[in-house]
């Protein structure tokens, strides 16, 4: 059952149910998951339910209606903070944590959930994209973490604890949410207007790894035609590297002027292409064999999941370089987080691909 409307994280609501019960709510928290499955809905959630006028607190369950958790939804209640990464810089600058370099803590996140709540419930502190914490930012934020005010609830928000510094994941609660469902993704497309029908929406949704907002991006027919012509080249376990280079610079300068548009579909095809290549070495541990006509999409379409992209002739016996072929997939995927320039590590990944597909000693050239 969903709670108020965020589908596939009972499990996470009960334990924060049961927790402000008891009155043993913790004053920081790490949220970690994949990208795209409501953390940060959650999060803010939860702000109306420990601000809500008029349910009490261990209820966890906001009226959404009172001034408070309209303010909460509305973004302007005051004592609620969020901040993220802004798209045109690599990390949360440290000056939305603590203020600007001449008035050092004398705003920012820190000053925010350190001062008196103007409702007298709570404070709460969200900081969404947590991911992007530098060394300078996250040791900004120990003293607070440390030492977190009595009526603040601190909520960071990333996908994953190993991108968290040790200092941060020691002073926080840590919360796994879950991918949501195949099922649950398929109802969002639908009731968002995301998926023209209920094939699409499933067909998006097996191919989303659970994530939402995978799902949506997956939707372009522009993607998949291009990913069909790249697949089958790499069915063939070839490539024209210099070609192929200069064909992604293309595809990926076509997202758009700024950069995250064009950073977020690299991420898309190396996220791709390593699922293509796991598919090839399942298939091929497992002994099967499909024609080289299966081994690209169809037609354009958002394939089916069902036995898209399993082996070719030329994969036989090539596990082992599928398996090589998709940790240089994801990680490429990485360096893109890490702010990586685009065209060097296109032109990197197309040829050392071209070596790893082919199982060929491979020259340490890369930028990741």
């Amino acid at each position: 059952m969903a709670w108020h409307g965020i589908e596939g994280h009972d499990a996470i609501v009960d334990f924060f149910r049961r927790a402000a019960a008891k009155g043993r709510l913790s004053g920081s928290y790490l949220f970690v998951g994949p990208a795209g499955i409501g953390k940060r809905t959650f999060a803010l959630k939860l702000a109306q339910a420990l601000l809500c006028q008029t349910r009490a607190e261990s209820l966890m369950d906001p009226c959404g209606t009172c001034a408070a958790c309209v303010q909460v939804a509305a973004g302007t209640h005051p004592d609620v903070m969020l901040i993220s990464r802004p798209e045109d810089r690599a990390f949360i600058p440290v000056e939305s944590l603590i203020g600007e370099r001449d008035h050092r803590w004398s705003s920012g996140f820190c000053r925010h959930v350190s001062l008196k709540p103007y409702s007298n419930r709570r404070r709460v502190g969200v900081i969404d994209d947590a991911d992007y914490l530098n060394a300078e930012g996250a040791n900004a934020l120990l003293k607070t973490l440390e030492e977190p005010p009595p009526d603040a609830v601190l909520i960071l928000i990333g996908t994953s604890p190993a991108k968290q510094l040790p200092t941060i994941r020691s002073r926080c609660r840590q919360i796994r949410f879950s991918p949501l469902p195949a099922e649950t993704v398929a109802k969002l497309l639908l009731t968002l207007g995301w998926a023209s029908d209920a094939e699409e929406a499933n067909r998006l949704a097996r191919w989303s790894g659970g994530s939402l907002t995978q799902a949506r991006e997956l939707a372009d027919p522009l993607l998949w035609e291009f990913i069909d012509r790249w697949q089958t080249a790499l069915a063939r376990r070839s490539l024209d590297f210099s070609t192929w280079s200069k064909e992604i610079r293309q595809f990926v300068d076509a997202a758009g002027k700024e950069a995250f548009p064009r950073r977020r579909r690299l991420q898309q095809l190396a996220s791709l292409s390593a699922e293509f290549f796991l598919r090839i070495a399942r298939t091929g541990i497992a002994g099967g064999h499909v024609s080289a006509d299966d081994a690209s999409a169809s037609g354009g379409s958002v394939p089916s999941g069902q036995t898209a992209h399993a082996c070719s002739p030329h994969w036989q016996d090539g596990a082992e370089a599928a398996v090589a072929s998709a940790e240089l997939c994801l990680a490429v995927y990485a360096a893109v987080d890490r702010n990586a320039n685009l065209a060097t590590l296109i032109d990197a990944w197309t040829h050392k691909l071209r070596q790893t597909m082919r199982s060929e000693p491979v020259a340490p050239i890369l930028p990741f």
